[in-house]
């Protein structure tokens, strides 16, 4: 098959692009908006290329073939961003501090599980940055019990994530943070300890379709993730989220998210970018 350059095309027509945007919409609950034709041509025209594809119409025939299931998810990778770091909003780490030391350190001493869910984990730097809060916090607790969930939607981000690794560049704050004890170096790459890769499960899951768990939380992050969403979308997520976790307990969300009147969902403004499920009655497995 001779490649075409598809960089020489300035946009996609409006045909595949509603195609694409159907499937991003249907398999992820991304809402694509016309406006964003060339942000998507900039996202798929590499993935176009490389997959061997002569035509955008080509590629968008294969999506949406019986043959294209899994190159749906590679679509829907490509569309989203996973930009991520160690300690990334560092305010929320400081909200969960608070939570660990000053609402729950006492129910753990008794014995309680903590659990914590990354529920946009990425390449895994935010949920290894819960896991080293948790044992900053806790490290006192004896016979600590801890479950993080850590989920994504891109299953190739996720075999990163599970690998622990990173460039040293890409984990400077836990040089300045003297968070080194929780890893260790090998070369130029930063290794979690076993004992923080232990703590945390990662696992494939679309936020949109069913969840197989019905564990509750006392904490979430779910960051940058409602910002591919339409409204509706939206209001979902803040309502399954809020059935999730704890009484009392915590929700975060990126800097460009917010829920309007929380209240219809049980919650409660406490911070910036952070919501407290309410209720009168105390937390409880």
């Amino acid at each position: 098959m001779t490649v075409m350059d598809v960089q020489e095309k300035e946009t996609i027509s409006d045909e595949n692009f509603r195609i694409i945007a159907g499937i991003a919409k249907s398999s992820a609950g991304i809402a694509l908006s016309v406006t964003k034709k060339s942000l998507v041509y900039s996202r798929i025209s590499r993935r176009v290329r490389q997959e061997g594809f002569s035509s955008f119409n080509e590629y968008c025939a294969f999506l949406v073939s019986p043959a294209g299931v899994e190159e749906r998810q590679h679509l829907v990778s490509a569309l989203t961003t996973n930009v991520t770091s160690f300690y990334r909003e560092k305010h929320h780490f400081a909200y969960l501090e608070q939570l660990l030391r000053q609402r729950l350190y006492s129910r753990f001493e008794q014995g309680e599980e903590l659990r914590i869910w990354s529920a946009a984990c990425s390449s895994g730097e935010e949920a290894y940055s819960i896991a080293m809060t948790v044992l900053k916090c806790l490290s006192a607790v004896s016979n600590l019990k801890v479950k993080i969930l850590a989920t994504d939607i891109d299953s190739d981000i996720l075999q990163q994530a599970k690998q622990g690794s990173y460039a040293s560049v890409e984990a400077e704050a836990l040089f300045e943070d003297g968070l080194l004890s929780f890893c260790r170096l090998e070369g130029s790459q930063v290794v979690m300890s076993e004992k923080i890769r232990n703590m945390i499960r990662f696992r494939r899951l679309n936020l949109v379709e069913p969840w197989p768990f019905s564990s509750r939380f006392h904490a979430i992050f779910c960051r940058n993730v409602a910002i591919y969403f339409d409204r509706d979308t939206q209001d979902n997520l803040w309502r399954n989220l809020s059935e999730r976790i704890f009484p009392g307990g915590e929700l975060y969300l990126g800097h460009s998210e917010r829920i309007a009147h929380p209240e219809r969902f049980g919650m409660e403004s406490i911070g910036y970018n952070a919501y407290r499920k309410i209720s009168s009655v105390e937390m409880r497995s």
